[in-house]
């Protein structure tokens, strides 16, 4: 019984042992505790932001035959369709690939030849385009000069001819009213020479008859006047059209004529060019969807991404007033070198999108970083982590950020410790504060040693069974008493 007792007194002195090691420390700074210190060195303090997002190329290429090359994406669209340059014409021709020179993944240069198509439907196209042209821009020049001679000839012949039968219809009634008027005194001097009653009725008769062919023969001759005068007038009003100059209206729409062939003729020389599709700039083939000896897709036959390549990702709102075009950036790519990549933040989407997460709707802002010299390693889609410095100063004294006490309000301090071990505080002005290093401006000289905080030994106990008591593990603090710095 004495042992358990015993045993049992043990116990409890040790349970008020660890009391004493686990409240020691919270008073301050004991004899377990020591001071974790840096040195003030010279370099630069840097603020950075951080975001994560992909790799693309800066833009994408899609080629057709027949068309000029569309820009499908760039770092200021998304990607889509592009905007064709095709007209209807080149686009209902039949391509049919001749060959195909390049592969996905392939590098080329600007100018290389990609693919080529049998163009000979493009050729009459642009043949019968070319004769079109000419006709429009014939009879703009002929609109805009005057008739030509020979124009002007026959216009002058036709109305010599309606004229000419003007003045013979004219002579033609003349001679009609002269006959008629002999036969018309001839019956006349019958009627007045009759010697008997018979003779005098048959005279009669025939001065009647006379009197109404003579009417009706120069009614005839007349209207024949009428209508060569009328015929005349109508070849004077031709002649004078035919001979005056276009009107203003008719050469501005001649002109219209010609250039809308002028640009159908150029669409189909550019279709029959696009026959070979060829690399509009330095890049990497992403997709071939031709073969040969097939005929070529309505779609984009080959699609080139050009660089240089960006990274695209989307930083807090937080963080965007800090943003700048022009700042620098490092990107740390998911499967490519374990080296991160220099780049320059060149744009920021000035509108946010929102994500929803706890209950909570965050908004981003697009950010695109344009990467300096990246290996050929880095593809598009890869996942990227983005820091860019917001911030930094060169060549300036330095000390860790939790070296500092106090506030930007109240001022900061901080515990400088000689080589005796004791310390004293410090009044300090400080520049660029991050979250790991701060610019000292004034109050400390390179090479002293500051306080950047404390740890404890670790003490421990462990007994278990019974309904004794169980402590797992005691830590010290491992902060800095009297407070740590605040933005």
């Amino acid at each position: 019984m004495k042992v358990r007792l015993a045993a049992i007194a043990l116990i409890l002195v040790g349970v008020g042992a660890v009391a004493i090691v686990i409240i020691g420390p919270t008073f301050g700074p004991s004899s377990s505790s020591k001071y974790l210190t840096s040195t003030v060195t010279t370099g630069a303090v840097s603020a950075q932001s951080v975001a994560t997002g992909t790799i693309s190329a800066s833009m994408v290429y899609g080629l057709k035959f027949g068309a000029t090359a569309d820009i499908v994406s760039t770092t200021a669209t998304t990607s889509g369709s592009g905007g064709s340059t095709s007209n209807s014409t080149t686009t209902s021709l039949t391509w049919p690939v001749q060959t195909v020179k390049v592969t996905v993944g392939q590098r080329v240069t600007k100018g290389t030849t990609l693919a080529t198509a049998e163009s000979s439907a493009a050729q009459l196209a642009l043949a019968s385009a070319q004769a079109t042209l000419a006709s429009a821009q014939s009879k703009l020049t002929t609109d805009k000069g005057g008739p030509d001679s020979l124009t002007l000839a026959q216009a002058k012949n036709q109305l010599n001819q309606s004229y000419n039968s003007y003045k013979q219809a004219r002579a033609s009634r003349t001679n009609t009213n002269q006959q008629n008027a002999l036969k018309l005194a001839q019956a006349k001097a019958a009627v007045a020479s009759a010697s008997d009653p018979a003779a005098l009725a048959k005279a009669q008769a025939d001065l009647a008859n006379t009197q109404l062919s003579v009417n009706s023969s120069n009614q005839q001759a007349a209207q024949q006047v009428t209508n060569a005068s009328l015929s005349y007038a109508s070849a004077k009003l031709q002649y004078q059209g035919k001979i005056a100059p276009a009107s203003t209206a008719t050469v501005q729409a001649d002109q219209a004529l010609v250039a809308s062939a002028q640009a159908t003729v150029n669409a189909a020389q550019a279709a029959v060019s696009a026959a070979t599709l060829t690399a509009p700039a330095d890049g990497l083939i992403i997709a071939v969807n031709v073969l040969p000896n097939v005929n070529a897709p309505s779609g984009y036959a080959i699609e080139e991404s050009i660089g240089p390549m960006v990274a695209n990702a989307s930083f807090a709102e937080s963080d965007i007033a800090n943003l700048k075009v022009g700042q620098t950036a490092s990107v740390s790519i998911t499967g490519s070198s374990s080296t991160a990549v220099a780049g320059t933040l060149t744009q920021i989407v000035p509108v946010a999108s929102s994500s929803s997460g706890g209950g909570s709707s965050v908004a981003t802002y697009a950010v695109t970083v344009t990467l300096t010299s990246p290996p050929e390693t880095v593809l598009a889609g890869m996942s990227a982590t983005v820091t860019v410095t917001t911030a930094s100063v060169d060549n300036v004294l330095r000390v860790p950020a939790t070296a500092l006490q106090g506030s930007a309000n109240t001022g900061y301090s901080v515990l400088v410790m000689p080589g005796n071990g004791s310390t004293s505080s410090v009044s300090v002005t400080v520049g660029l504060v991050t979250t790991s290093m701060a610019e000292i401006k004034s109050g400390l000289t390179l090479g002293e040693t500051v306080v950047t905080g404390t740890t404890a030994s670790r003490t421990g106990t462990t007994t278990t069974g019974g309904g004794g008591v169980n402590v797992n593990s005691l830590t010290g603090g491992g902060g800095f008493p009297g407070g740590g710095f605040q933005r």
